[in-house]
């Protein structure tokens, strides 16, 4: 059962790669993904871009710690992997003094922490071209 996707989501084959030394983190954005794309968490950049070469994500949630100074580096890694994979990369606050750099080099978005499913829905949403609307219904039992 697919919780909160619509029926034209449900029948897309999206792939979302997620690149994450953290290993809650990484876990946290998998169950908050898996039910809407095909989700692959990996621990470090050598690992996933080995997969990348057979399978390309349409998406890269890449964690800062994993672009590290060497960025526009690790962009082109990933561009020669995976050339049409948009890479969003997850940061430790909306503030990052980073983040306009990565933004500069190739990242489409940054996500920062705390992680809501509402927010990081809606990122990878933006990241695909997708429309931006997520919502996820909850009845509540007012007895």
């Amino acid at each position: 059962m697919q919780i909160g996707v619509g029926s034209d989501e449900a029948v897309a084959n999206y792939c979302v790669f997620i690149i994450c030394s953290c290993e809650i983190s990484g876990a946290a954005l998998q169950c908050m993904l898996q039910d809407e794309y095909e989700t692959h968490e990996w621990r470090g950049l050598a690992q996933a871009l080995g997969r990348m070469r057979e399978r390309k994500p349409d998406v890269a949630i890449v964690d800062m710690a994993e672009l590290g100074d060497a960025c526009a580096r690790t962009m082109d890694r990933i561009r020669a992997a995976s050339p049409n994979t948009r890479v969003v990369v997850l940061v430790g606050s909306a503030n990052e003094p980073e983040g306009p750099r990565w933004l500069a080099e190739g990242a489409r978005s940054l996500l920062p922490q705390p992680l809501t499913v509402e927010a990081v829905r809606r990122k990878v949403r933006l990241a695909l071209g997708l429309r931006a609307t997520v919502g996820i219904g909850v009845e509540v039992d007012s007895r």
